[in-house]
């Protein structure tokens, strides 16, 4: 069968995808990638073949206006998919989160030039199943125009799913008038652009026909919907192992601190939450691997002597070394970190759902993460890290986490479940 996936041009987005398609690629399917054009060399690195759609998205200055609105709220308004203060959230939150996702994030990552070039791609192309990101909507748009199955394969909980299923049971108890949706208007007014309209009580657009989830069980949002789980398989992109981390380690210990790109660097006050961060690990008997980008590195001065800062290295290659990890919530940093059964700290931003993440670590006793940002301290940081490592509680629930995640199906196992879906789901609709 012919597979189409697609992603906004976000690196992790796409690695989150490589292992899926791969596996269908060497079963014998034919696979396609496609993305904006700042994603085709990473998507051919990959081995695998990209087809640009759209104009380049350059995601750091679409991010910014996105965000700009929200600048003066740490939950960042409606796009704070987490919504820590709000359980159960109210229509007013509700409402307003979905008008804020439509207008500033789907609308930006799959702007109409875009779903344009992907509808034309899948009706020249004529795949049989869609595999697409949580955010990247043009995917189900395309699938339903060509009457293609169609899957979204998440890279973390299914906080789509969670305020989806929540938004719709609020919107049902709504007089009829007062029947708000930003998300269907939108579906509604693309699809019409390309003869087909929104269905009656159409989620699958948003939450596909089936959902591939790399999440253990433990960590997942309970949801009655149908999840077909895989194995998460870490993917970092073309990379050469350093010489350094094929030698004897110079401490008894090893600790992976890796920032990532949250809105809080984007901001001044970025430089002072990693200069805590690296002053909280100052004089640890332990080895500190801080992935830096150079600008942020030149900017924290001097650092400490057991701190050893890189731009980048492969996590899958690292984290077998290493005995806690710290870091901002990334889903491919926590899903790797998972797989290799380390403890970590989370420093949790609050744009997606990185604090989804960190209450489920805590829980299930794998890792703590900080709850309050604005009283952070080194000597609090400091206290959390030592805790992570002298405490063997958190290495042991690590490693049942991990057991979970290598117990899940491998890619190459689910290929017959997708092959099974493809077939009861699609639609065979003429090109």
């Amino acid at each position: 069968m012919r597979v189409l996936f697609t992603t906004f041009a976000a690196p992790s987005h796409f690695y989150a995808q490589v292992t899926v398609a791969s596996a269908l690629r060497t079963a014998g399917h034919e696979v396609i990638v496609a993305s904006q054009p700042d994603l085709a060399e990473t998507i051919a690195a990959a081995g695998l073949t990209a087809v640009p759609v759209g104009p380049p998205l350059e995601i750091e200055p679409e991010t910014q206006k996105a965000t700009s609105s929200f600048a003066d709220d740490r939950n960042l308004g409606g796009l704070a998919m987490s919504n820590s203060r709000y359980d159960p959230f109210p229509w007013e939150h509700a409402i307003g989160m979905f008008s804020a996702m439509t207008a500033f994030v789907f609308q930006n990552v799959c702007a109409e030039p875009m779903v344009d070039d992907l509808v034309a791609l899948a009706r020249d192309w004529g795949p049989d199943l869609v595999i697409w990101d949580p955010l990247t909507l043009a995917g189900p748009v395309a699938a339903r125009v060509v009457g293609a199955a169609h899957a979204r394969l998440l890279f973390g909980p299914d906080q789509m799913g969670r305020n989806r299923t929540r938004f719709r049971a609020m919107l049902d108890q709504r007089p009829p008038e007062l029947r708000d949706d930003p998300l269907a208007e939108w579906f509604d007014w693309t699809l019409g652009r390309h003869g087909e309209r929104v269905r009656e009580r159409d989620e699958e657009l948003v939450l596909g026909q089936w959902t591939i989830d790399p999440t253990p069980v433990p960590l997942r949002i309970p949801l009655d919907l149908h999840y077909v789980g895989v194995r998460y398989v870490p993917y970092n992109g073309r990379s050469i192992l350093p010489g350094w981390l094929r030698e004897p380690a110079p401490y008894p210990r090893r600790i992976c601190l890796t920032l990532g790109v949250s809105l809080g660097e984007v901001e001044d006050g970025g430089t002072v939450a990693a200069g805590d961060l690296i002053a909280a690990v100052d004089g640890l008997d332990a080895e500190v691997v801080a992935l830096l980008p150079a600008d942020l590195r030149a900017r924290l001065g001097t650092l400490p002597a057991n701190v050893r800062a890189v731009d980048f290295v492969p996590l899958n290659a690292l984290l077998p070394s290493c005995d806690a990890i710290v870091h901002h919530g990334g889903s491919g940093t926590f899903m790797t970190a998972l797989a290799h059964g380390v403890p970590q700290l989370l420093v949790p931003d609050m744009m997606w759902d990185a604090m989804e993440k960190a209450t489920g670590l805590a829980a299930s006793g794998a890792g703590t993460y900080i709850e309050d940002q604005d009283k952070l301290s080194p000597d609090q940081l400091r206290e959390r890290i030592v805790g992570l490592l002298d405490d063997p509680s958190y290495a042991a629930a690590a490693a049942r986490m991990r057991a979970e995640v290598v117990g899940m199906p491998s890619p190459n196992e689910i290929v017959p479940v997708l092959e099974r879906l493809t077939l009861l789901h699609k639609e065979g609709k003429a090109g």
